[in-house]
């Protein structure tokens, strides 16, 4: 995952992770434990693994022991990030809102999350961590928890985003960040307030017109700057909703869902299908393009998170049932 910079361009690569799995393999005497005899091995503590793996080249093949620490680690991951998941998508009279998530079989950082900030106004964001495994997933963790602490209390998504990367940017090791997409949407008023962390842009339907346009604030990925240069670049956007508009927010796994021609899906095919099934209903809309992008990758093996969010605009007083979140499906190497 990497931060997006616009016209396919990208920057700041994320560094490979440490991955902690235990190993059953016998070895010699740690260093600080030379006096005891070299016939009787002792197995190494867990803390020895950490980061075993991290410069191994990626087409060296992992041995049984390097496979089953690997295993262990995204099982692991994949528990703390499913567990984050919303097990309920929110029920609001006039819109209808869909939610699509499939975990790679390299449990990456991808993450949804919706909160009810008042009584008039619902934050919703969509986010991925560089890394994988529980390096992401632990800085995944944080950085929902600040995104709800600080949002619940402040109607601007730019400041909210701005305090989150002061606190989050120390703790976490160098080379990691996150994108974040979070808007505020005002039911009332039928606004969305918008700003970016460095993340892919939000298509933004219009039924008067039947186009898509892309809404991307300026700003950069979280953990990059700790605060001067972030806060300075970091910029907001009000975007009034009429009727039969809709929105979608996603991580870089759908626009660059591959198949094994190693062909992306792409930004523009992305927005013609928004155009082509945006006035079904939203969960309906992201099993559709979810079909689409499962037919793309066909034999291909699935190498990120694919996350995405839609917001419909209904009539007003138009209620829709309150639906479970979509449920994580796992991942297959097919």
């Amino acid at each position: 995952m990497k931060p997006y910079t616009g016209g396919g361009g990208r920057k700041h690569p994320g560094r490979r992770t440490s991955i902690t799995p235990p190993d059953g393999r016998e070895v010699g005497p740690a260093p600080g434990d030379e006096q005891e005899s070299p016939r009787k091995p002792r197995s190494r503590p867990l803390r020895h693994w950490m980061g075993h793996l991290a410069n191994k080249p990626r087409e060296e093949p992992l041995d049984s022991v390097e496979q089953k620490m690997r295993d262990h680690e995204m099982a692991i991951a994949r528990e703390i990030q499913e567990n984050l998941l919303p097990k309920q998508l929110p029920k609001c009279e006039g819109y209808d809102i869909g939610a699509y998530y499939r975990p790679s079989l390299d449990i990456g950082g991808d993450y949804y999350d919706f909160f009810q900030m008042d009584s008039e106004n619902i934050g919703i964001c969509v986010a991925d961590v560089s890394g994988k495994g529980i390096p992401g997933s632990l800085v995944m963790t944080m950085a929902r928890s600040l995104l709800r602490m600080e949002g619940m209390r402040n109607p601007s998504a730019a400041d909210t985003l701005m305090k989150v990367n002061r606190y989050l940017t120390p703790d976490i090791k160098r080379g990691m960040f996150v994108t974040v997409m979070y808007v505020i949407l005002n039911t009332a008023k039928r606004t969305l307030l918008v700003t970016s962390a460095g993340h892919n842009p939000m298509v933004l339907y219009r039924k008067a017109t039947n186009t898509c346009h892309l809404v991307n604030p300026n700003g950069l990925a979280l953990g990059i700057d700790r605060g001067p240069l972030f806060d300075k670049t970091i910029k907001e956007q009000l975007i009034q909703l009429h009727t039969g508009d809709r929105f979608v927010l996603h991580t870089d796994g759908v626009v660059e869902s591959m198949n094994s021609k190693q062909e992306q899906l792409g930004d523009h095919r992305l927005y013609l299908l928004v155009k082509q099934y945006a006035e079904k209903g939203s969960n309906e809309f992201s099993n559709l393009i979810a079909t689409v992008l499962e037919n793309h990758k066909g034999d291909a093996q699935q190498h990120d998170d694919i996350t995405m969010v839609t917001v419909r605009v209904l009539p007003p007083g138009t209620s829709t049932p309150s639906a479970a979140a979509v449920p994580s499906i796992p991942a297959t190497n097919g």
